[in-house]
């Protein structure tokens, strides 16, 4: 099979490779993969700037249909499914017994740690499967992951209620969900991007409440008008700019939250002196939560969640180079690989 593999340490050193079909072991789950999703991560592993262990298939954002199964029955081919991207845990740490893999000091993910979805097959444990809602378009399904990191720092770090004043920045794939599901807790959304972001702000209008190019609009003006001069309830940080982390500090409410979702790459200087003064909870986010992923499904299930309209592209793996790139220079929304034979 062909596979898209990081097989070096250093900026880009890509390339699809022949890689052998992977064999389930017991309670494992073979998937072929209908749609691959690039993700902000996948960036930063281009771009050399989040761990990884090479040579590795990229890719763990995925759809597709369960090809064979090993000492299982929850999964019969022929099931389409998603997948939780944080596949080796030690199982018995505290955030382990807490459904919180993505915190276990062992994991590995598919696409960083071991092999992932920029390709035809991977093998998955069965506990790290959920089933795509039958209404659902299995190539749309791939962005059900994005969606679970969504879902758990709104709807399970932060306490978002109706009536709220919650500010989105970055309008990107994770800013568009986000923005769905801080509407589906109740919140009044204002999304905000530059003049770079005029075709996703256009898009994010779709779901938010307001939408605001803050090259044109004085963005703490506005805040302070929608909510009494007091300042947001949250903040949602999704676009991983140290500018928009740090303006949060001062477009937040005192005893507000402010919830970085985006990963910056890097470290970065900001003025902490005024969120102490106003007594901001910081938390973070980072990928999902088995309680997310159930809550995620739940959603897509009750069709709470619009995913199609944020897709721009569907090609081949052997566009990967263009693809990236455009991603890159911000051109397109959420790009999916087909694999290809």
């Amino acid at each position: 099979m062909k596979g898209l593999v990081k097989y070096d340490h250093g900026p880009v050193n890509m390339e699809v490779r022949d890689m052998p079909v992977p064999e389930p072991d017991s309670g494992e789950v073979r998937v072929e993969i209908r749609a691959a999703g690039i993700c902000g991560t996948d960036i930063h592993i281009y771009k050399d700037e989040y761990p990884y262990n090479p040579p590795v298939i990229m890719g763990h954002e995925f759809s597709g249909i369960v090809d064979e199964v090993a000492d299982t029955d929850e999964y019969r081919p022929g099931d389409a499914v998603t997948g939780i991207p944080t596949t080796v845990v030690c199982g018995v740490c505290r955030y382990c017994v807490a459904g919180q893999h993505s915190l276990c000091d062992s994991r590995l993910s598919i696409g960083s740690g071991v092999h992932g979805v920029f390709t035809k097959y991977v093998v998955m444990p069965a506990w790290a499967l959920r089933r795509i809602p039958e209404h659902l378009d299995l190539t749309i399904g791939a962005l059900s992951e994005p969606l679970c990191c969504c879902v758990k720092a709104v709807s399970i770090r932060t306490s978002v209620t109706a009536g709220d004043v919650a500010v989105v920045t970055g309008p990107g794939p994770i800013g568009l969900l986000t923005t769905q599901v801080a509407k589906a807790e109740g919140a009044y959304v204002i999304l905000t991007g530059t003049s770079e972001d005029s075709e996703r702000l256009e898009l994010g209008a779709r779901w938010a409440d307001e939408t605001v190019d803050i090259e044109e609009v004085d963005l703490l003006d506005l805040v302070r008008d929608r909510t009494q001069g007091y300042g947001a309830d949250v903040v949602y940080e999704c676009s991983g700019s140290a500018a928009a982390t740090r303006s949060a500090i001062e477009l937040v409410r005192k005893q507000g939250t402010i919830m970085q979702i985006g990963l910056h790459g890097g470290p970065f200087e900001v003025d902490f002196f005024p969120a102490e003064l106003k007594e901001i909870d910081i938390r973070t986010s980072f990928a999902g939560s088995l309680d997310a992923w159930d809550r995620t499904m739940v959603m897509l299930d009750q069709r709470r969640i619009e995913l199609e309209p944020i897709v721009s592209d569907v090609v081949p793996l052997t566009e990967w180079e263009n693809a990236f790139h455009r991603l890159l220079n911000k051109e397109g929304m959420k790009i999916l690989f087909e694999p290809i034979d």
